[in-house]
């Protein structure tokens, strides 16, 4: 007689490759549930430190700025709105001075990004306005276009050069009332500046939940811009804030939340041509606006 004990061990194997059989899908969905939750305590880690960056305190003109873009190649001169005045600001950053020219009415503008041809200014009912590089010190054919986007409120505008598209994004929006994302648009750039739509895509809520509970409804970004070099997108939420960065097609691979004390409104970011990160943000409780610029490790 065979030992029982090798009988028994036998028996319990041959059980377990039975139940198998019948339940192909358990362990898949074991290790893909194994998968997420490893993605989501191990995020990618950003190239930055965000915790220490060269402050920058602006003029009481950019209390509430609320935008930021760069000219190509010219990384001594941020271009930048606020929120409150129709003044398209540039702060030099070797000085620390700031000049203004005047391109519309008060109103609440949240965003700005600059194509090879033309400044283009995103205001917070979706309305874009836009005037050429050429009269950035004397500004005077300024083109308003209306009707582009769904009715919502908009807070993030980027321009990629290298496809001469647009890329608006939602922060609140009607149409995702009844789905778990955030909505936004692609646009194409004629020579004129104008926009025509080409797209749309949205970032999944479920993804941002993954490395951030406490994501419930919607997310709120504020700004967004493309890592030209990494194709990545790096997307701020000042209602949430975090960072969030994504692959090119807008899928989530880290959350970087924000300290409030070094971030009170985090509104603006952009990079320079070396690939620096810029965080701009309101003054919120504080009594200066900043800018922080971040080295790229």
């Amino acid at each position: 007689m065979k030992n029982p004990t090798i009988l028994t061990t036998m028996a319990l194997g041959l059980a377990s490759a039975i139940f198998l059989a019948c339940n192909p899908n358990n362990t898949a969905k074991e290790n893909n549930n194994k998968l997420a939750h490893v993605q989501a305590e191990k995020p990618q880690q950003i190239p930055y430190t965000l915790s220490s960056g060269i402050k920058m305190s602006l003029p009481d003109e950019l209390l509430e700025i609320s935008g930021i873009a760069f000219l190509a190649g010219q990384d001594e001169d941020i271009y930048a709105i606020q929120d409150e005045q129709g003044f398209l600001y540039k702060f030099n950053q070797p000085t620390q001075k700031v000049t203004f020219n005047p391109f519309g009415k008060d109103g609440d503008y949240e965003d700005i990004s600059i194509s090879n041809t033309h400044f283009f200014i995103l205001k917070s009912n979706g309305s874009i306005y836009s005037f050429p590089i050429a009269e950035k010190d004397d500004i005077k054919n300024v083109v308003e276009q209306k009707n582009l986007l769904p009715k919502g409120e908009y807070e993030g505008l980027f321009v990629d050069r290298e496809s001469n598209q647009a890329y608006v994004l939602c922060k609140e929006c009607k149409v995702d009332r009844k789905q778990p994302q955030t909505s936004g648009y692609v646009f194409s750039i004629d020579e004129h500046g104008q926009f025509q739509l080409k797209g749309e895509f949205a970032i999944q809520l479920d993804q941002l939940q993954a490395f951030d509970a406490k994501i419930k409804k919607t997310f709120k970004p504020s700004a967004l811009a493309k890592k030209a070099d990494s194709k990545e997108w790096y997307i701020l939420s000042s209602v949430d804030k975090a960072l969030v960065v994504t692959d090119e097609n807008f899928r989530v691979k880290s959350l970087s939340p924000l300290d409030p004390k070094i971030f009170p409104q985090p509104e603006g970011i952009n990079f320079d041509s070396k690939f620096n990160l810029y965080i701009s943000s309101e003054a919120g409780n504080q009594d200066k606006g900043i800018i922080y610029k971040f080295e790229q490790k």
